[in-house]
């Protein structure tokens, strides 16, 4: 019997994503554990730091055989797997949404943004093709707030942005 690969959701123990991800990309796999770069201010300085864009969650590819249910769900740190009455697949529209986070494997990076007529315009960078999903942008604290679906939830994932401001006489300048 064939089974169709498709994308489940696998909860794991916070902070155990990228280890969990590895490992079932190691099984031969396809799965991904999201991650972000954000800035955060520590002691008057703004830093880069390295997130998980959906904490306890790894999305996997995989035909879910029988074989590949319980080898995914013997692995350590693994909660279970998604779904209603078992492992349910991630619809392809939400999924697409999800694989922005995860450029060719890459971390999701800043974003520039600029504000004209009081409305934040992305003007480059990964946030350009979720503009539409941005719910709210803290300008000073660097984050936009994006919603995404996922298997019947709603996500709220603060992602990174750098806004500028344009001053009255048109000059543009970007937040130090």
């Amino acid at each position: 019997m064939k089974y169709e690969p498709k994308w489940y959701v696998a909860q794991v123990m916070t902070g155990s994503e990228a280890e969990t991800a590895q490992r079932l990309a190691a099984a031969g796999m396809q799965a991904l554990a999201p991650a972000e770069v954000l800035h955060e201010r520590r002691h008057g300085n703004w830093w880069p730091i390295r997130r998980t864009v959906f904490p306890s969650y790894v999305f996997i590819r995989v035909g879910m055989s029988p074989r590949n249910y319980y080898y995914i769900k013997q692995l350590p740190r693994v909660i279970r797997l998604l779904g209603t009455n078992g492992p349910e697949a991630v619809p392809d529209e939400q999924m697409e949404t999800v694989l922005l986070f995860s450029p060719d494997g890459r971390d999701f990076g800043m974003s520039v943004g600029e504000k004209i007529d009081g409305k934040t315009v992305i003007t480059s960078g990964p946030l350009a093709k979720l503009e539409a999903r941005i719910v709210k942008v803290n300008a000073r604290g660097r984050r936009a707030t994006v919603e995404v679906p996922v298997l019947g939830e709603t996500h709220r994932v603060d992602v990174g942005i750098i806004v500028k401001q344009t001053a009255a006489q048109g000059d543009e300048k970007a937040p130090p």
